[in-house]
């Protein structure tokens, strides 16, 4: 019988570690009298670090541990140190951080290029097929433009390019997730003799790809506001059609497809909610796309990552009761954090996204060591 692996399950719980820990650094700055409290505390002292680690440190990871299927025992334990030389280096001052972290960062999308990114051209038949590795080559490249940014001193080059990274994990999440979330639905459907044809809905998907594809190039090059905000519209829209179409209301599962089914929704409303309020507030910064990462990009991550650790150690695909009360927190947290952009009880609603964000990647990372622990006990 063929050995289950379960290094990528570490990978998992990087990512929820991760997502613990740069909450809270972050929040100390809210809090009063934080001179006195950061002088016994070690804080990254790089513009934009918080921002960078919950995209870039939380991506490779969730990305390394679902696709990294094929590389060795050596190759998934220099992706795991070079990942935490990179996050270490925020820490560590002057030019001499950075330099760890430019090498570090680039090698490990390097790394997931070359072993998961290449595998998607080489098995595209068409065009289509092979975008997660061009989403890939570019998540590398956005991440070279924020590092030469960061050694040269450029800030808006550095915003930019996390503007870019944001778009092409949306992008990635808009392709792959609803892969994921159209087969199974159709799984869940069939169970239930309520089978549909098409629920890969390619024509839909083309429309949704090529709507955020230009709405992301519109928004980086600064064109008029109007063509990006209608563009995301457009792209939200799909998102909806998308999900009707799937007759999510029809797979009654105690949250386990629920949970994805949120998380693609969140994702719509955090499109809609950008364009609000780069209307209202332009320009909006990065401040706009909290409720897409939060609400989509953390809950269909968690809940994909624990699906996929259920599925590969041989599990029933039926998610914990833990997972399905850390997505109604992560969904909490998103709805929260939108509150925040009103000056009314701003700091307050900040406060309450984080420590439901925290509620939520606890329970996370609890349910996967027990899940691991479950499957590692003697028979």
């Amino acid at each position: 019988m063929r050995t289950i692996r379960t290094e990528f399950v570490f990978l998992f719980l990087l990512s929820g570690f991760l997502a613990l820990l740069a909450v809270p650094l972050k929040v100390l700055f809210w809090l009063p009298d934080v001179q006195d409290i950061l002088a016994f505390i070690p804080m990254p002292e790089r513009p934009f670090w918080h921002g960078h680690e919950l995209l870039v440190g939380y991506s490779q990871t969730v990305l390394g541990g679902y696709l990294l299927t094929r590389p060795g025992k050596t190759i998934i334990r220099l992706f795991i140190v070079l990942w935490l030389g990179a996050r270490v280096a925020i820490f560590i001052p002057d030019q001499t951080g950075t330099y760890l972290g430019t090498v570090c960062n680039i090698a490990v999308f390097g790394m997931l290029f070359s072993y998961a990114g290449l595998a998607f051209f080489r098995a595209a038949k068409r065009l289509k097929s092979a975008v997660p590795g061009i989403i890939i080559l570019f998540l590398l490249l956005a991440e070279v433009a924020f590092l030469i940014g960061e050694i040269s001193h450029l800030p808006v080059l550095q915003e930019t390019a996390l503007r870019a990274i944001i778009w092409l994990l949306i992008l990635l999440l808009f392709l792959m997730g609803g892969r994921i979330i159209a087969a199974a639905t159709s799984g869940a459907l069939q169970k239930q003799n309520k089978y549909r044809p098409y629920m890969a809905q390619g024509r839909l998907e083309s429309y949704g790809l090529v709507s955020l594809i230009a709405a992301a190039i519109c928004d980086l090059i600064k064109f008029p506001s109007i063509l990006p905000v209608a563009l995301s519209t457009l792209a939200a829209t799909v998102i909806f059609c998308r999900l009707w179409k799937w007759r999510v209301w029809l797979v009654k599962d105690a949250f386990d497809l629920t949970s994805l089914h949120l998380g693609y929704a969140m994702l719509a409303i955090g499109l809609i909610f950008n364009t609000a309020l780069t209307i209202a507030q332009e320009p909006s910064g990065l401040v706009g796309f909290h409720n897409a990462l939060i609400g989509g990009f953390a809950v269909l991550s968690t809940t994909v990552m624990c699906r996929t650790v259920l599925q590969r150690l041989r599990f029933s695909l039926s998610l914990p009761v833990t997972m399905r009360v850390s997505n109604v927190c992560l969904l909490g947290s998103a709805f929260a954090r939108m509150g925040a952009f009103q000056e009314v009880a701003s700091t307050e609603l900040l406060m309450v996204s984080a420590i439901l964000w925290e509620m939520a990647f606890f329970g996370f990372t609890a349910t996967l060591i027990y899940i691991t622990w479950r499957f590692q006990r003697p028979k």
